[in-house]
């Protein structure tokens, strides 16, 4: 008899990227909801705290099966790098084909975007159902941001693997409306009916239990700064980073005022020359943070921002925000008002949004949040309220265990899950 569902994706436990330890929750909430589940996942290399002489190539975590695979692991900042760690990744997870035909569904995450290839063709050949989870559209992303050309051969390679995917999945998750009305727009999808909206949640929910901050530099900057502002995740081109910045400006060299910025992408660069050439000094500027130093960052914010460039809506959702939810922090959105995050917070009234380039309302904002501790204290509530009620950890897994149950029935019923 088949097992339930197998994961396939680039990164998982021990490391610690959103990438990772998003599939690495899900697949222990859905072997805890009594499904068998097997992970097949890259060796890891960057992202993780233990020694790696101790990780495994096949292990049990947490009743999970893990088989590790190894593959290149050149500088992913380089176009090349990036492509020959990609497909040595795709031709080592081929090798595990036979371990994944015991399971009834795969569940195949968009990064490598070439990944999705191998499930649509077990599914010709063994009749495998699979889900495909997108995080990002791509090519269509890499074309937005110049990193491919259009109709170059990664162009191509990727309208091949697209078009087959998408028409095939038996269930393809969207991380927001955004990016559903986006795949319909642009035809990727055959139908409406096979798509469905699950947004991310925010790992390591354990971390923000209490209100401690074991962080000393961090405690100290709360006891310096009433008033802080928190920016954490990608800088880079899908980002409006230049709006943040004039309000950078304007609040330069007052003293009860703290941006904190934290993560990294293209943008991180020209966020520190601008910081440096305006002599601004009311700003930190930290690489990526990670479990209790992250929890601790978000504990002394005040309120938090989350941002996305102009035309880039549909092409991807910031998952941040989902960890400023669950930390109680009011949320100011720079991004246009018809993405699923900036009606959410309006709608809770746990925050604001704003159009890019809209500078004097953000000032405003801003402003409004630091002179009325009540209008915080009441948007932080709600922040936390709309986290537990709708992005939280356990809702996302209930709705992974729902598609997936309704994937893996057969058209007359016959087919069901047998939980353990």
């Amino acid at each position: 008899m088949k097992k339930d569902v197998a994961i396939l994706c680039q990164y998982f436990y021990p490391e610690y990227i959103s990438s990772a330890t998003l599939p690495t929750e899900l697949a222990i909430g859905l072997q805890q909801r009594g499904l068998s589940v097997g992970v097949v996942t890259g060796y890891p290399k960057n992202y993780v705290k233990s020694n790696l002489d101790k990780v495994l190539m096949n292990e049990k975590y947490k009743d999970v099966t893990i088989h590790r695979v190894k593959y290149t692991t050149l500088n992913n900042k380089t176009k090349v790098g990036r492509i020959v760690n990609f497909f040595t990744f795709f031709i080592a997870v081929l090798l595990k084909v036979f371990f994944l035909r015991r399971f009834k569904t795969i569940i195949v995450y968009s990064n490598p975007p070439i990944l999705p290839i191998i499930p649509y063709y077990m599914k010709k050949m063994f009749g495998t159902k699979f889900i495909f989870v997108v995080f990002d559209i791509y090519p269509d992303s890499a074309l937005k941001s110049n990193s491919i050309k259009v109709n170059g051969l990664i162009h191509k390679i990727m309208n091949f693997i697209n078009h087959r995917t998408y028409k095939k999945a038996d269930k393809i998750i969207l991380l927001g409306n955004e990016m559903k009305e986006y795949v319909i727009q642009e035809e990727l999808a055959v139908t409406e009916k096979n798509l469905a909206v699950i947004p991310n949640w925010y790992s390591n929910e354990e971390y923000i239990a209490t209100d401690e901050i074991a962080n000393y530099e961090y405690l100290h900057l709360r006891e310096q700064f009433s008033f802080i502002i928190l920016y954490s995740g990608n800088m880079g081109t899908f980002q409006d980073m230049e709006t943040i910045q004039y309000a950078l400006f304007h609040f330069r060299n007052q003293t009860d005022i703290l941006f904190v910025f934290c993560g990294h992408g293209n943008k991180v660069e020209n966020l520190k020359e601008f910081i440096k050439e305006n002599e601004i000094p009311n700003v930190k500027v930290y690489g990526f943070l990670i479990d209790s130093s992250y929890a601790d960052v978000l504990k002394i914010s005040d309120i938090c921002i989350v941002s996305l460039a102009k035309g880039t809506e549909g092409l991807g959702v910031p998952s941040k925000t989902y960890g400023y939810l669950a930390a109680g922090k009011p949320v100011i959105a720079i991004m246009d008002n018809h993405t699923d995050i900036a009606k959410s917070i309006i709608t809770a009234n746990c925050g604001r949004s704003i159009l890019q380039g809209d500078h004097e309302r953000l000032i405003t904002v801003i402003n409004n949040y630091r002179n009325s501790h009540d209008i915080r204290k009441t948007h932080s509530t709600n922040a936390k309220n709309l986290y537990l009620s709708t992005y939280s950890k356990e809702k996302g897994i209930e709705k992974y265990l729902h598609e997936i149950e309704s994937v893996v029935t057969t058209t007359d019923g016959s087919e069901k899950y047998v939980h353990e």
